[in-house]
């Protein structure tokens, strides 16, 4: 019973490939273009990448310049452990 109701529910195709005429109208391929507003989303679509572009760049400059920045104190701190500090006179105890 319910695959009687599916099968006479099911919409039979009009148009066969045996060349039988179709409700779809033939449009030439050449002639169809995007028009104006495909233009305008792409316009749009070009701004965006440009400006997340800009983003990128300016994030991965700033993570670089950071990275840069703690390799040095790194570099410094070891330097500082392994050798004893520059002594300007000051800390040294009076002479006599």
């Amino acid at each position: 019973m319910i695959t009687a109701l599916v099968l006479a529910a099911t919409p039979t195709p009009t148009g066969t490939a045996s060349g039988t005429a179709s409700t779809t109208p033939k449009v030439d391929a050449d002639l169809v273009t995007p028009g104006l507003s495909g233009f305008v989303m792409l316009f749009v679509l070009a701004v965006a990448v440009y400006f997340l572009g800009r983003s990128m760049a300016r994030r991965i400059r700033r993570v670089n310049h950071r990275a840069r920045l703690e390799e040095q104190e790194r570099a410094a701190a070891a330097a500082g452990a392994s050798a004893p500090a520059p002594s300007d006179g000051r800390d040294r105890p009076a002479q006599d």
